[in-house]
C-alpha cells in the first residue's frame, strides 16, 4: 500500500469526436505526472472497443476478442488508472459499464472510446505515486498486462 498526501484534481470536458484515452493520456503529459486515477466520468460515446477476461480451456485468464460498439452509448460507470509504459509513454487502464440506446448493458476493459456529445471527467494526479506498466505471470507462462503503483522519491 502506498499513501499519497498530495493530489491535483483535473476536471475536463470532452466534445464530440474526441478520443477519450488519448485525451486522458495527455493529462499526464500536460501535468508532468506519472500516475493518476479517473475518479468520475459521465457522458456519451459514439464508438467503444472493449473486452472481458475469461478463463481459457486450461483455466488461464485471457482477454476475449475485442468487441466494437457504435451508436449512442451512455457511460454508466468508468474508472481506472493512468500510468506509464517502461519507455515513458502514457497509458490508461480503464474498466466501465455502458448502456446501449435500447437499455442493454456492456462492460469490460476499455481499449478505445470516442465521444458522442460530451464526457465530463475528474482525474486525480499525484506527484508521490506513479503507476508503471508491468505484467503478471499466470498459469502455463501466460502474462497479463497490469499497472503497478510505485512510490516516487
Amino acid at each position: 500500500m502506498i499513501v499519497s498526501k498530495d493530489a491535483t484534481m483535473v476536471s475536463l470536458r470532452l466534445g464530440p469526436g474526441e478520443d477519450l484515452l488519448k485525451t486522458l493520456s495527455s493529462v499526464l503529459d500536460a501535468n508532468n505526472s506519472d500516475g493518476g486515477a479517473l475518479v468520475s466520468a459521465v457522458g456519451s460515446l459514439e464508438f467503444l472497443r472493449y473486452s472481458v477476461v475469461k478463463p481459457d480451456a486450461d483455466g488461464v485468464p485471457r482477454y476475449t476478442e475485442i468487441v466494437e460498439e457504435t451508436g449512442a452509448i451512455e457511460i454508466t460507470s468508468l474508472q481506472g488508472h493512468l500510468g506509464r509504459e517502461p519507455h515513458g509513454e502514457a497509458v490508461c487502464h480503464f474498466h466501465g459499464t455502458f448502456a446501449q440506446d435500447d437499455g442493454s448493458l456492456r462492460a469490460g476493459h476499455v481499449f478505445d472510446a470516442r465521444v458522442l456529445v460530451t464526457v465530463e471527467m475528474t482525474v486525480l494526479l499525484s506527484s508521490e505515486v506513479a503507476w508503471n506498466r508491468s505484467s503478471m505471470k499466470y498459469g502455463n507462462g501466460h502474462e497479463m498486462p497490469v499497472l503497478l503503483p510505485v512510490q516516487r522519491v
